[in-house]
Parts: structure tokens; C-alpha cells; sequence
């Protein structure tokens, strides 16, 4: 299928959501399922064995639901599977801007020739901060900048510095999904989770990633502490690009939270309308005066053409995982097996300490945390008394994703980094991040301690 109509499809995806969560015609919420379904049999034939796994379970599912009558719950995963996939679309286009940005480049190419004492801080903040509008966009544009730091003058690699550096990206990055409206990991729990303190989760998981950066600082001096570094001439601070770059991310998150507060829209939906307006005006910023702005607009679908095969294997991905955690909850007896537990003793930091350790533990046999995390979700509400405030399941969740980030071969950012560095996955995560990401999981478990107790907000 040529990519051509497979962008075409994305942007009728899209549209189609955008219209069935803002209109009340039941027409977008059945066109949108039809054009999640078109857009998976468009994309299969080059669709990894990822694609074909999920799509295989996603049928054995729907399968068993429709011989049991269950078609509602059936349109209600596809419903989740539409919407998460245009979720991803919208907000993976700020790639086409970022990825073309002269600003972006410089940014990342100043945290990455940083002096060997601040380089870890530079290289992890910097990848958390170009995360929120980058998401894995961020890892695609830094891994190939750290490679390239690495190497000496004579063309060989210094393998401790590029280690270090690909370890900070990669702690620096995956925290972000605590608190970043921009993730993946909001837009599920913001979907799955309504009665919640946003303010809060905002806060707290702002303050637990400065908190897991600082924490990923002290664990690589602890750990090279014998080994001696290197430093490549530091560039000078790129001011202006900065200041490019700040207003961006700044214009993202405060035209969402305008929006949000003048239509009432969830913040991942206001999210789904600003990010296409910030891609739209970011690349007509970037026309070059010897460029018309005609010349310059046709520039933008040959550029989405390029990204909507890769573009549209994610969006299925996150797509049949969200179908498959909803629908799972509808196959599995849920119901009795939650009424051998009783939750009224369950101490609420133990129940949210327990959240973590399945998310990561189901990454080591490659199931997608977004099933896991729809999934439990789904459980959870099906508790009569919860033994922890939504808000705090929903940090925890948020948690276990990041620790999977971590600790998992079979996470996308790690498997990002692998394609572009040729560094195994399990070599990233089990040899060089899985004790970080203990010592991570340890401290979370204070902070979910101090939130059960009231001392967090």
C-alpha cells in the first residue's frame, strides 16, 4: 500500500476522533472505528511480527466476545484503539517540524558536548525536556548526536563515555511519563481515570522525575567513580536556539491548558487540537527567505509520506494494545478472582508498590505496558473499596511504565536506541540500567508511602 493512502487514512483517523469527542453525531464515533480497521488492513502486509501478534490477539478476542454476545465491549475497544492511535498520530507530527528544526539540532548537539562533570545532568534534563514535544523523537535525534560525541579524533570509540551518555538519555527520558501531558502514558490513564487531581499528578510527578534525574546523577558518579573521563571542547551556549526551543515546548503546554480551561475538554484531547497548530506554525516558521511560502507549505506531505508507514505501524501498535487491555478485562473472570482478595487490609502504599513490579515484570515477556496499564485499569475500577486514591493508582501506573522503560529489552525507547545505536536491548536495560531502575523502584515506594500518609500534597 503505497504511503500515500496511508497518510491519508492517518488524517481521516484523526479527523474522525477529533469529530466523534466533539459532536454528538454517532457518525465520526462509527467512521472512526472503520478507519482504524481500513488503516490496519492497509498497513499489515508491511507490518512487523509485533503488528501481526497483536492483530492475531486482538481477533482471538473479539472472537471470543462475539460468540458470547459481548458486541458492546467490541465497540468500546475499538472506540480506545481509534482514539489512542489518533493520539499518537497528532502528536508524533510535531516530529516533522522538530526533526527539520535548525534549533532542535543545536540544542541537542550543545547538552550532548557538555564537560565530563556536567554531562550526565545536560544529557538527561535535555532529553526530558526535548521528550515532552518530542517523545521518542527526543531518543531518535540524541542517540546518533551521542555516537557521535563519542568518537575520538583518531575515529575510535570511547565506550565508557558512550555508555554513560546513552544510560542518561535513556533516565533522563523515560520519567517524563509521570507527569508530561504530551505521553502516551496520560492519554491512557487521563482516559481510564476522570475523577482524578491533575494538579497533583502534575506536581508530584515533576518533583519525583527531578528527584529520579538527581538520583541517576549520584548512581553514575557512584558508578564510574574509578573510571577516568573524557571531554570533548564544550560548545558555546546556543541562546537563541534555546529560547527557540523553550518557547515551543512552553507555547504546547500552556495553549493546551488555555484550551482546556475555556472548552472543559480532557487535557489529552485539548492536546490531540494544539499539537497540529504548533507543527503547522513551527514549520511555516522555518521557511528560509529565499524560499516562498508556497514552495515552502509543499514541502509538508511529502514529509508526512515519508514518516506514514513507520507512523502508522505505532499507531496500530498502540492502537490493538489499548483493544486488547480493554477487551481483556471483559474475557477474563475478573470478578472472582478480585473476591479472593480483600482490599480493606490492603495497605494503600503496598497495593501501589505491587503496580510497578506487574507492569515491568509483563515487559520482560514483551507485553506492551499499554495493555497491562488498560487492563489494570479496568480492574481496578471493578474494586468496591479502593485501598489507594485514584490519583495516587493512577502516579503508580504512570510509575511502573517509566520502570519498564528502564528495566524492559522490549520497551520502544529502548528498542529506538538499539536500532540506532546497534547496541543490544538487554545489554541497555538488564546490563547497564537494571540496578538504577531498583534503586528507582526502592525510592517510588517512599513516595508512595508519603502519599498514602498525606505528606505529598
Amino acid at each position: 500500500m503505497s504511503a500515500t493512502i496511508v497518510a491519508t487514512l492517518l488524517l481521516m483517523l484523526s479527523g474522525c476522533v477529533l469529530a466523534a469527542q466533539t459532536l454528538t453525531w454517532d457518525v465520526f464515533a462509527i467512521a472512526s472505528k472503520f478507519a482504524f480497521v481500513l488503516l490496519c488492513c492497509a498497513s499489515l502486509p508491511r507490518a512487523t511480527s509485533r503488528e501481526w501478534v497483536l492483530t492475531v490477539a486482538a481477533l482471538a478476542l473479539s472472537g471470543v466476545l462475539f460468540a458470547a454476545g459481548n458486541t458492546v465491549a467490541i465497540a468500546s475497544g475499538l472506540d480506545l484503539a481509534a482514539y489512542f492511535s489518533a493520539f499518537i498520530v497528532l502528536l508524533t507530527a510535531l516530529k516533522i517540524a522538530a526533526e527539520r528544526s535548525t534549533s532542535v539540532l543545536r540544542v541537542g548537539q550543545f547538552l550532548i558536548r557538555q564537560p565530563a562533570n556536567t554531562r550526565f545532568i545536560a544529557t538527561a534534563s535535555g532529553g526530558h525536556v526535548l521528550g515532552v514535544f518530542l517523545n521518542f523523537g527526543a531518543i531518535s535525534l540524541m542517540a546518533p548526536l551521542i555516537q557521535n560525541a563519542a568518537k575520538r579524533d583518531d575515529g575510535t570509540v570511547d565506550r565508557h563515555m558512550e555508555r554513560r551518555q546513552l544510560s542518561a538519555l535513556l533516565r533522563g527520558f523515560s520519567w517524563i511519563l509521570l507527569w508530561a501531558p504530551t505521553t502516551l502514558s496520560q492519554a491512557v490513564l487521563l482516559t481510564l481515570f476522570t475523577d482524578i487531581e491533575l494538579g497533583k499528578i502534575f506536581a508530584v510527578g515533576l518533583g519525583t522525575s527531578v528527584l529520579m534525574i538527581l538520583l541517576g546523577l549520584f548512581y553514575d558518579r557512584f558508578e564510574w567513580r574509578k573510571t577516568p573521563t573524557s571531554s570533548a571542547p564544550p560548545l558555546p551556549v546556543p541562546l537563541l536556539h534555546v529560547l527557540k526551543v523553550m518557547s515551543v515546548c512552553a507555547t504546547l503546554i500552556l495553549s493546551t491548558a488555555a484550551l482546556k480551561a475555556i472548552t472543559g475538554f480532557s487535557t489529552a484531547l485539548a492536546l490531540m487540537f494544539v499539537a497540529p497548530a504548533v507543527t503547522a506554525i513551527w514549520f511555516v516558521a522555518q521557511r528560509s527567505q529565499n524560499t516562498g511560502m508556497a514552495q515552502h507549505l509543499k514541502g509538508f506531505w511529502p514529509a508526512l509520506t515519508a514518516d506514514a508507514q513507520g507512523l502508522a505501524r505505532s499507531a496500530i501498535a498502540l492502537g490493538l494494545s489499548g483493544f486488547i487491555g480493554r477487551t481483556l478485562a471483559e474475557v477474563i473472570p475478573v470478578e472472582p478472582l478480585l473476591s479472593l482478595v480483600d482490599f480493606a487490609y490492603v495497605p494503600g502504599w503496598l497495593f501501589l508498590a505491587v503496580l510497578p513490579i506487574l507492569i515491568t515484570l509483563g515487559g520482560q515477556i514483551a507485553l506492551s505496558p499499554i495493555i497491562l496499564v488498560v487492563f489494570i485499569g479496568q480492574v481496578v475500577q471493578m474494586v468496591p473499596a479502593l485501598p489507594a486514591e485514584p490519583t495516587h493508582i493512577v502516579f503508580a501506573l504512570s510509575a511502573g511504565w517509566a520502570i519498564s522503560m528502564l528495566a524492559s529489552p522490549n520497551a520502544t525507547a529502548t528498542l529506538l536506541i538499539s536500532a540506532t545505536t546497534k547496541i543490544a536491548p538487554t545489554r541497555l536495560t538488564w546490563g547497564w540500567n537494571l540496578r538504577y531502575g531498583g534503586l528507582a523502584y526502592l525510592v517510588l515506594v517512599g513516595v508512595f508511602a508519603a502519599l498514602e500518609a498525606g505528606l505529598l500534597g
